[in-house]
């Protein structure tokens, strides 16, 4: 006689829902103590007017100083457009570009790792232009697509776009194959299969290639700005920096890092939310 599996108690279940919690403020302390250590540090080094810096404001400027920046180009803007005009442009291209991403890269990655052929038509093409430095290709893309958006955005999807999609391709290919096999001894349909096990085991691999991309966007953003652009965060801060206008700069570089952290929280909550069940097979 087979023994049935016995349930785990209410008990040993709201302890780990406690332990859980518990790891859960104590990681939050151990961020904020992070963040606040960085602060710290800047303000023994540039002294922020309580004693002599340490290292020249010009180079690098007190807490301070940044703040005094950010309040005066929120009320007065830069070079003729407002702060919020800035973000918005610099988080349109970022937006659109990662968006079509994923939007194309996710399911071309599923394709490419469930199907032999399209994985043989399209990995070798994207694994080839995959290192090509996509910045070197940037004077290209301003005389095929001119120097609007379009071109910005494709020099920011440039080098997402293979991560994804190959992200994708290497999540489908690592679900093991006695989990399909087990579906398919049951009478699940291939359609079933997809959706019921592969799609899910695949999930945790491709939100893992998102939240890598988001760094590499964010950064390829900052590369799109740097030529034929008038407006913009980086662009913001590459021209302030011609000035030596520091304090703009730090003022760019902490909005660029803001969106970056705060786009890696939020899929990484969606994950949570979707993926609820990685890591406790």
């Amino acid at each position: 006689m087979t023994q049935q599996p016995q349930a785990i108690p209410l008990a040993e279940q709201f302890d780990e829902v406690l332990l859980e919690r518990r790891a859960d403020r104590r990681d939050r302390s151990l961020t904020a103590a992070t963040f606040a250590g960085f602060l710290a540090l800047w303000i023994v080094v540039t002294g922020s007017g309580l004693w002599p810096p340490l290292i020249n404001p010009i180079f690098l400027p007190s807490p301070l100083s940044v703040i005094r920046a950010f309040l005066k180009l929120a009320e007065q803007g830069y070079q003729g457009n407002s702060l919020m005009h800035h973000f918005g442009v610099s988080l349109y291209r970022f937006g659109v570009a990662f968006s079509m991403c994923i939007l194309i890269g996710v399911p071309l990655g599923l394709l490419m790792g469930m199907v032999r052929p399209i994985r043989a038509v399209f990995e070798p093409p994207i694994q080839a232009i995959r290192p090509i430095p996509k910045l070197a290709l940037l004077p290209l893309f301003l005389i095929w697509f001119g120097i609007g958006n379009l071109s910005k955005i494709i020099v920011i999807a440039g080098p997402v776009l293979p991560l994804i999609a190959i992200g994708a391709m290497q999540a489908v290919r690592s679900v093991g194959r006695r989990k399909i096999q087990a579906a398919q001894a049951l009478g699940a349909s291939q359609w079933t299969v997809f959706w019921r096990v592969v799609l899910p085991a695949s999930l945790p691999g491709i939100f893992t290639a998102i939240r890598m991309s988001i760094s590499i966007g964010v950064t390829m953003l900052v590369a799109a700005e740097l030529t034929a652009t008038s407006d913009g965060i980086a662009w913001m801060s590459l021209t302030a920096a011609e000035f030596l206008s520091t304090d703009i700069v730090l003022v760019g570089v902490a909005i660029m890092a803001m969106l970056g952290y705060a786009l890696d929280r939020l899929v990484h909550a969606t994950e949570r939310r979707i993926v609820h069940w990685s890591g406790k097979d």
